[in-house]
């Protein structure tokens, strides 16, 4: 494993300059850059990054590398309605017509989201009876490809639906026995119609097979939060404490404070976590005050240039900066809030080791030019250096390893 030494760093946007160094994938020592003394790592790689920012890499919470189309020529979408039908219309036209393998545009897609500097990935895989276990192997291989790059988690995800799709049950457990991480379901009311059932099997299942669970969750209203309590019911009864993921969940966007305050006390309380979605055409929850009840929370890339939606580009930093616009946030102190919510409190989410530029963290870094944390989040820079365990695996927009 290389060591390597950062010099001129500005450890999370420090006024005062560093030098960082790094042996064994872990940060060996901070020091002064005007300090001379050695702090015993040698035989390394030095790089001087001239007193750009260094941050903790990157946590994408929730993508589908499955679908996405990076990488092929650009598709034209000529659907007008927004609904979950037109999406599943999409979808299906989508596995129809797209002939390059799941392994290579995943692989693509993922490659992106590391050279903006995302080194844990946490993605879905679609099982279906139209497509088998297709998506869920591809995405599989292309993890094996990036495994010096980033972590990457596979969810096996029912995107058309449990209950509506007859045979998904079924290929859901075959997911987890060929290797997925988790299991989840899509809008166990709205969609499948029988919520009690879409729970008893997906919490059945993780429990078996010792996997996490996701539910991706559009219901809104009173729907969207009663569903939200019985998952937190279901989390508590089975015991998965933080292992527990709502994507979305649209119902939290439209509440005013004292009711997202009640919504996260349920979910502090479960211990379940929130990847936040942020959405054109809706509003996002109140972060701050979710973030004040005790509930972990992350944001995620999302579809990134599917058929469904050509937005998206698995870049964090411009989700962050997504989230910060769409809240009106102006203060500094609240747009460096969503710089933690992809690294610090993503790290959270996950249980992913803490990283906070301390001696002793992981040496999984993101540098960047820019005079001030709220800066990036505002205008971010495109220009990147990002190094896994300690190795530099991207720069100037191309993973390198």
């Amino acid at each position: 494993m290389t060591n390597v030494t950062l010099l001129n760093c500005r450890p999370n946007g420090s006024e005062s300059r560093h030098d960082l160094h790094i042996a064994d994938g872990r940060i060996h020592a901070v020091v002064d850059s005007d300090n001379n003394a050695h702090p015993g790592v040698d035989n390394g790689q030095t790089i001087d990054v001239g007193g750009q920012i260094v941050l903790p890499s990157f946590i994408d919470g929730h993508c589908h590398a499955d679908k996405s189309l990076w990488g092929e020529p650009w598709s034209r979408r000529d659907s007008v309605e927004v609904s979950m039908n037109q999406m599943f219309e999409d979808t299906l036209r989508q596995w129809e017509e797209i002939t390059t393998p799941v392994a290579i545009r995943a692989g693509a897609f993922m490659r992106q989201c590391v050279a903006n500097g995302s080194t844990f990935i946490r993605t879905f895989a679609d099982v279906d009876p139209a497509i088998g276990l297709d998506g869920l192997h591809g995405t599989m291989a292309a993890r094996e490809e990036l495994a010096d790059a980033a972590d990457i988690q596979i969810v096996a995800f029912p995107q058309l639906g449990l209950l509506r799709r007859p045979g998904n049950e079924d290929l859901l457990e075959q997911a987890l026995q060929a290797g997925a991480d988790g299991i989840g379901g899509l809008d166990p009311a709205g969609v499948d119609g029988d919520a009690g059932r879409v729970l008893d099997i997906v919490f059945g299942l993780a429990g078996k097979y010792q996997a996490t669970v996701d539910f991706h969750m559009h219901e809104d209203g009173e729907l969207g939060l009663w569903l939200m309590k019985q998952i937190a019911q279901r989390t508590i009864a089975f015991g998965m404490q933080g292992r527990v993921t709502l994507c979305d969940v649209f119902s939290l966007a439209y509440l005013d404070a004292d009711a997202t305050r009640r919504a996260g006390e349920v979910l502090a309380e479960a211990g379940v976590a929130v990847a936040v979605g942020v959405h054109g055409l809706l509003p996002v929850p109140d972060v701050l005050t979710l973030h004040a009840t005790g509930v972990r929370m992350c944001l995620g890339s999302d579809s990134s240039r599917s058929q469904w939606s050509p937005w998206g580009d698995g870049d964090m930093l411009s989700r962050a900066t997504f989230l910060a616009y769409k809240s009106y946030f102006r203060r500094d102190a609240d747009l460096e809030f969503t710089l933690d919510m992809i690294h610090t409190l993503g790290r959270e989410t996950f249980g992913r080791p803490e990283n906070r530029l301390r001696v002793g963290d992981p040496a999984d870094l993101v540098v960047l030019p820019g005079d001030a944390l709220g800066e990036i989040v505002v205008c971010p820079p495109r220009d990147r250096l990002v190094l896994k365990a300690g190795n530099v695996v991207a720069r100037e927009g191309r993973v390198v390893v």
